[in-house]
């Protein structure tokens, strides 16, 4: 048992010895890189970087740690006679874990050309688009590392998209192509994780859950343009088209019945699908304090579940192993997984204002799938709102913040609150909290709800240095 403990010991120091070797040849390759390129001398090097520490402690339960890490990153920029190279690499280490993890990622890693009228950006880069604040509508391009979830900073959640990225200018106005190889879904948790997604099934038969690892083929590789239009002084719009893949999962069923060997039990395996997409983010400025927003994201075809029977046959199905089974044998094995594609609209409207000195923005999103059929397990109207405010106190160097959303079919919200403060320059604490909560609902819901991480409400501090 002790010479198992040691091997153990060993290979995890290894594991961690090797990451780290990595990470520092990482950086001090960029910086050989850097600092030998012909035609270059120091002063167009230039690097600089981010220290924190950041600690998360549930406010109910058992107080338990929810998140805990510290994070290194670099970021370089040097000028070459063709352009700029820009690369910024995060070293993660989450101790707060029962066996401490180590991540390096490489968050951005791209080339810049600029020419006369238009730019060209290759490699690994964040892209942002729309003007949503609590939701992700035309913002789906980059995607999201969802792991963590809300312990991160928002700036975080993003990571970066290989893809070539061509913009051209007519004046005040652009065009903008990007060209992705192959689809980057978001960074979803763990199916143990707390922050899984999806409700937890309280079911007597097992439930699965399986990441798709099919190899990408030339036909995955994506498309995206975007056209922004600046010709009036109060309206700014942007019309999109997009053959894409939604970065969020659809959940196909694959059945295992009752067999002499087996027991029966259910997988859901993550599915994505390409499709041609449309979207518009526009932005108008009635007046010196008040901006209305919009924003629509129309696919024309998304992955939706469908059940071949209904939801309250699902939760008398849960209460005892026979009708489980029962149930379960009304379920065929089809090849489609029981997803359906169905057009699907996701709308925001919203105004945003600055009043007694504080930033406000109200924002309400409206999903709607289209060819509706009642066997399809989200519902056809899936309404929800945010609320941010902001403001600064004490020459700016306090800044108080509070993000809230609102899911009404569920009655379920989610309440974030913190402050941040400036205590030198590049020096900064931050103090905040994340609340969620609402009515309990069935697992069969269909949809995302904050309820189901009522638990896992927590406080955070934040300590960042910046150099």
């Amino acid at each position: 048992m002790i010479k198992l403990q040691l091997i153990l010991k060993i290979n995890c120091i290894k594991k961690y010895c090797l990451q780290y070797i990595r990470f520092l040849g990482l950086i001090w390759g960029l910086l050989f890189l850097s600092l030998f390129t012909p035609g270059n001398s120091s002063a167009q090097i230039s690097v600089n970087g981010l220290l924190q520490n950041y600690n998360a402690v549930q406010t109910t339960g058992d107080h338990e740690f929810v998140a805990g890490r510290n994070r290194l990153r670099f970021q370089l920029r040097n000028s070459i006679s063709a352009g700029n190279i820009y690369v910024e690499t995060d070293l993660l280490h989450q101790y707060a874990v029962r066996d401490d993890e180590t991540e390096i990622i490489i968050r951005e890693a791209y080339f810049d050309r600029y020419f006369d009228q238009s730019d060209l950006r290759i490699g690994r880069q964040i892209i942002t688009w729309g003007r949503a604040t609590g939701g992700f509508v035309t913002d789906i391009l980059s995607p999201v590392d969802l792991r963590e979830f809300l312990t991160q900073s928002p700036e975080d959640l993003r990571v970066g998209l290989t893809a070539i990225n061509y913009q051209h200018y007519f004046g005040s106005n652009s065009l903008q192509v990007i060209l992705n190889p192959v689809p980057e879904p978001d960074r979803l948790p763990a199916s143990d994780s707390r922050w899984f997604p999806v409700q937890e099934v309280p079911s007597p038969i097992p439930f699965n859950y399986v990441k798709q690892n099919d190899g990408f083929t030339i036909s995955d590789v994506q498309f995206a343009a975007r056209y922004g239009l600046r010709s009036t002084n109060s309206l700014d719009l942007d019309i999109m088209l997009l053959n894409w893949t939604h970065p969020m999962p659809s959940y196909a069923l694959n059945i295992n019945p009752l067999n002499l060997l087996t027991p029966p039990s259910v997988e859901l395996e993550e599915s994505y699908h390409a499709s041609p997409m449309a979207g518009l983010s526009l932005e108008w400025l009635i007046s010196d304090r008040w901006k209305f927003q919009a924003e629509q994201l129309f696919v024309y075809e998304r992955l939706f579940t469908f059940l071949p029977v209904s939801v309250n046959r699902l939760e008398q199905a849960l209460e005892d192993l026979p009708t489980a089974i029962q149930v379960l044998q009304e379920f065929e094995v089809r090849d489609d997984g029981y997803l359906l594609k169905k057009p699907w609209l996701h709308s925001m409207a919203g105004i945003e204002t600055e009043q007694w000195s504080t930033l406000i923005s109200l924002q309400f999103y409206l999903e709607t799938i289209f060819n509706y059929e009642d066997r399809i397990l989200p519902q056809k109207l899936f309404p929800y709102g945010t609320l941010l405010a902001s403001r600064s106190f004490l020459r700016d160097r306090l800044q108080i913040t509070t993000l809230n959303r609102y899911n009404f079919y569920a009655k379920d919200f989610w309440i974030q609150l913190q402050g941040a403060y400036e205590i030198d320059d590049g020096f900064e604490l931050s103090l905040g909290m994340n609340l969620f909560g609402g009515e309990p609902i069935t697992p069969f819901y269909g949809h995302f709800t904050f309820n189901q991480y009522s638990e896992n409400s927590f406080i955070f501090s934040r300590i960042s240095i910046y150099f």
